[in-house]
C-alpha cells in the first residue's frame, strides 16, 4: 500500500501562522501534522509515502529529505499550484497501477486509513470517500445506499430526487483508482470535487464510507487551530493517533530558569524554548527556539520560532524571526 499526503496548499485561512511555516509542518501538541500522518501511515502498514509542495516549499523538502522517518517519503515540488486532483495526477507515477490512498495534511483522525484502502478494494468502486456527520461542514449528499448523490456548499435537501438521503462532511480521506484521473492533464491544475462531479454525471458510482463515530479535526484556522489542542488537554492520554494528549507542557532542551514559573490552563512548548522567571502563560503554545522574558505574561497566545517576547499578552499571535 502506497498513500499521498497533500500538502501544498497556501494555508491562507490559517495566517499569519503559514507565513512562518507550510501548513503540513505546523505543530500541533508540539508534533507537525506531516510526521503525524508519515508516522500514522507507517504503523497501519503503509510501505511509502509521497507528499506534494508548493508554498514554502524549501521547507518541505528540507523536512522531508533530513529527518529519519519510518518509511521511504517521497517529494513531488509543483511549479505551480495544481489543486487536489492535479496534485495527484502528478503524483501518479508514484502508484503505478495500485489505488490511491490520500489524506489532507490539515486534517487529525482516528480512523484507519489501511482499514479504509481494503474496503476500497473490495468495492470495485472508482472512489471512496470517508464521511460523517459533521454540521459545520455538511455539504455532501449521501443516499441509502452508500452512493454520494451531490456535492456543493447548497446542496438540495435529502429526499431531493425522491429517495431518503443524508447530507454528510467530506473528512479530507479518500481512496480513488488511477483511472478516475485519467482526463487530468498532466501539469494543469485541476480540483477534486468538480472532478468527482463530472464523474457522477457519467454515472460512475462515488462511494461515501461511514464508520461509528470517530474522531476527527481539521486545523485550517486559527480559532480550530486553538481550540484542537484545548481538547486535546484535556483527553488525558487519550489521543488519535501519535500526538500527545492530556494538560501538556513539552519541552526538549532548556526550558525554564526557575520554579516560580506559572502555567494554567494548557501550555505546550516545542524544542529549546525558554521562559524566565515568574513568567504566566496560560493557554498559550509556543513554537521552537521561543523565549519568553521574565515576569512576561502571555494568556491565549500563539509564538512562532525564534520569537523573542516581553512584556503581558492575551490573544495575541506572535511572530519570530525565522522558520524552522
Amino acid at each position: 500500500m502506497k498513500a499521498m499526503i497533500l500538502a501544498a496548499g497556501l494555508g491562507t485561512r490559517l495566517r499569519p501562522l503559514t507565513l512562518v511555516r507550510p501548513k503540513p509542518l505546523v505543530p500541533v501538541m508540539g508534533t507537525d501534522l506531516l510526521t503525524y500522518w508519515v508516522h500514522r501511515l507507517h504503523r497501519e502498514g503503509f510501505e511509502a509515502v509521497v507528499v506534494n509542495a508548493f508554498h514554502l516549499h524549501g521547507q518541505m523538502v528540507k523536512a522531508v529529505s533530513e529527518r529519519p522517518w519510518p518509511l521511504p517519503v517521497h517529494m513531488c515540488v509543483e511549479p505551480r499550484l495544481l489543486g487536489t486532483a492535479g496534485g495527484l495526477r502528478n503524483a501518479l507515477d508514484f502508484f503505478g497501477d495500485e489505488p490511491l490512498a490520500v489524506v489532507n495534511s490539515d486534517v487529525i483522525c482516528n480512523v484507519s486509513v489501511a482499514d479504509l484502502y481494503e474496503d476500497h478494494l473490495r468495492s470495485g468502486c472508482p472512489a471512496s470517500l470517508l464521511v460523517h456527520d459533521f454540521s459545520p461542514f455538511n455539504n455532501v449528499v449521501v443516499a441509502q445506499d452508500g452512493r454520494i448523490v451531490q456535492f456543493g456548499d447548497r446542496p438540495a435537501p435529502p429526499g431531493h430526487d425522491g429517495e431518503p438521503a443524508r447530507i454528510m462532511a467530506f473528512t479530507g480521506i479518500y481512496c480513488l483508482t488511477p483511472s478516475i484521473l485519467s482526463d487530468v492533464p498532466p501539469g494543469h491544475p485541476r480540483e477534486l470535487v468538480p472532478l468527482l462531479t463530472e464523474c457522477l454525471s457519467k454515472g460512475m458510482r462515488v462511494r461515501a464510507v461511514t464508520r461509528p463515530p470517530f474522531f476527527w479535526r481539521e486545523i485550517g484556522t486559527l480559532d480550530s487551530y486553538r481550540r484542537v489542542h484545548r481538547e486535546l488537554s484535556l483527553r488525558e492520554g487519550e489521543s488519535p493517533g501519535p500526538l500527545p494528549a492530556g494538560r501538556s507542557f513539552r519541552s526538549e532542551g532548556p526550558a525554564v530558569e526557575n520554579s516560580d514559573l506559572s502555567l494554567r490552563g494548557f501550555v505546550v512548548m516545542g524544542r529549546n524554548c525558554r521562559v524566565g522567571k515568574e513568567a504566566v502563560l496560560e493557554d498559550t503554545i509556543l513554537w521552537d527556539h521561543v523565549e519568553v522574558k521574565a515576569r512576561s505574561s502571555l494568556n491565549n497566545c500563539i509564538v512562532t520560532d525564534g520569537a523573542v517576547v516581553e512584556g503581558n499578552h492575551a490573544n495575541e499571535v506572535i511572530l519570530g524571526e525565522t522558520g524552522l
